[in-house]
């Protein structure tokens, strides 16, 4: 998987092949010091060659971004400014 941030619009595009493009594609953001904290993401496109999820303009901090995409689940520790 690779992501990409989008500073203007304050996205990130993950790049990773989906193996089916019309499942539902589910983003959390979650602190594992914060156990109640968990920020669902509205995803503004996928295709084949992965998705765009956008960030509200509060966030900032040291997170874990879960995507549940069908059978496929990926965890990554991302920093937010």
């Amino acid at each position: 998987m690779s992501i990409r941030r989008n500073t203007h619009m304050r996205s990130l595009h993950l790049e990773y092949s989906r193996l089916d493009v019309t499942t539902k594609v589910l983003a959390d953001l979650f602190d594992l010091q914060q156990v109640d904290m968990k920020v669902n993401l509205p995803i503004l496109s996928s295709n084949t060659t992965g998705i765009e999820l956008n960030f509200p303009t509060w966030l900032t901090g040291i997170f874990y971004l879960k995507i549940q995409d069908g059978d496929q689940s990926f965890l990554q520790k991302i920093a937010i400014q």
